[in-house]
């Protein structure tokens, strides 16, 4: 009966190893997906606060130009 005994106790212990194994793996992709879900995050934000600017760089220009031309215009009625 030892033997089994013994052997059913290695059998437990190697089980439980690899239960401990599995678990970790486990947590360690978790951990490699919220990760990789931040990334994701800071870029989609990244990229909308790049298109802010850009719109307002463009919408910049324009009042820019606008004013220009209004310049231009009023120079000549004086």
């Amino acid at each position: 009966m030892a033997l089994i005994r013994s052997g059913t106790q290695e059998v437990k212990e190697a089980s439980s190893h690899h239960s401990r194994t599995v678990q970790r793996e486990a947590e360690q992709q978790r951990k490699k997906a919220r990760t990789l879900a931040k990334q994701q995050q800071a870029s989609e934000r990244i990229a909308a606060a790049t298109a802010q600017l850009s719109a307002g760089i463009t919408e910049a220009s324009s009042a820019a130009e606008e004013l220009k031309r209004a310049s231009v215009s009023n120079a000549f009625e004086i």
